[in-house]
């Protein structure tokens, strides 16, 4: 299902139990390069990106971070050069809303011959996306955020191009080629991205992220981002520019409206007051939509930034 979700085959997906866990096994997949140490990432990116990576400076590697707007493909195009091994790019970022020109980025990573990984983790679900047009070598998303499946059913998506250089570390009995052969002494990696599999996995989590995704079945992609994008505007329509940390223009945005007013007791007490669920961090408060969101909820809370910002 999240092969067709993707637009991608069967055998290019592996179930995973979390993004930090997909990362970790396909960094330490790849084979190392002479000249090429360098790991290529957003100061922007989720916090769990950057705790995987730091981690990858003990075997050798040092982290890159892109400096300036992290939108402009221009300041990504500078930060590339025969150092870099691999590139992350987060699609969709957690705090801001920004929607990233992935597809232009991972063109500059495989003209200078740079791995690329893109997280899909904020925004599948909820902004159309076809990995068969990207074509990156590696994706990382989960089912928890707009999939709605829950915790512990995440996925890793490996190009087949890229897959024979890939031979994980982090091997279980499910990575085998046969798994039920059960000869201790003969390990052969699984033709397609089952290799990064594991050991037995967990079943429950999958089986609720199925179900979700095919309640989602019933939804086209472009539906369902025209219907959210049409309600962040009005909500973004509802807060004073200067205010505002999402983008106004829908291209650029992913399924979050993110705002940081000067005074946040004011807002904090009316969103309580009208019980308007929401996410609270440095950046700003955090309101997501869906397909599924009434009218009358975005109505409300519109009131509610209109009558209190």
């Amino acid at each position: 299902e999240i092969a067709d979700f993707l637009n991608v085959k069967q055998g290019d997906i592996c179930p995973q139990s979390n993004v930090s866990s997909g990362l970790t096994k396909l960094l330490y997949s790849l084979p190392k390069r002479t000249g090429r140490n360098v790991i290529l990432l957003s100061p922007n990116d989720f916090p769990t990106i950057g705790f995987v990576l730091k981690q990858a400076e003990r075997s050798g590697y040092a982290l890159r971070f892109v400096k300036g707007d992290i939108m402009d493909v221009e300041n990504w195009k500078q930060a590339i050069d025969e150092n870099v091994h691999i590139i992350h790019i987060t699609h969709a970022i957690s705090n801001t809303s920004q929607l990233l020109p992935v597809a232009e980025i991972c063109a500059l990573a495989k003209k200078q011959d740079v791995y690329s990984v893109v997280d899909i983790a904020q925004s599948v679900g909820i902004i159309p996306i076809d990995l068969g047009q990207w074509k990156p070598d590696f994706a990382i998303g989960t089912s928890v955020k707009f999939l709605c499946g829950g915790p512990g059913a995440c996925f890793l998506y490996i190009s087949p191009k890229i897959l024979p250089k890939c031979e994980p570390v982090d091997v279980g009995w499910f990575s085998h080629e046969n798994p039920f052969e059960m000869g201790i002494h003969h390990f052969k990696y699984a033709p397609d991205a089952l290799r990064f599999f594991g050991g037995t996995p967990s079943p429950a989590p999958y089986t609720a992220a199925l179900n979700a995704l095919q309640f989602w079945k019933n939804y086209e992609q472009h539906e369902i981002h025209t219907k959210a994008q049409s309600y962040l505007d009005i909500l973004t329509t509802s807060v004073p520019d200067e205010f505002l940390v999402s983008p106004k223009n829908s291209r650029k945005r992913g399924g979050t409206l993110v705002i940081a007013p000067k005074q946040r007791i004011p807002i904090r007490n009316a969103l309580e007051k009208n019980m308007i669920l929401h996410d609270e961090r440095n950046e700003g408060f955090r309101f997501s939509v869906h397909a599924y969101t009434p009218q009358d909820d975005v109505n409300l809370l519109a009131h509610v930034l209109k009558s209190t910002l």
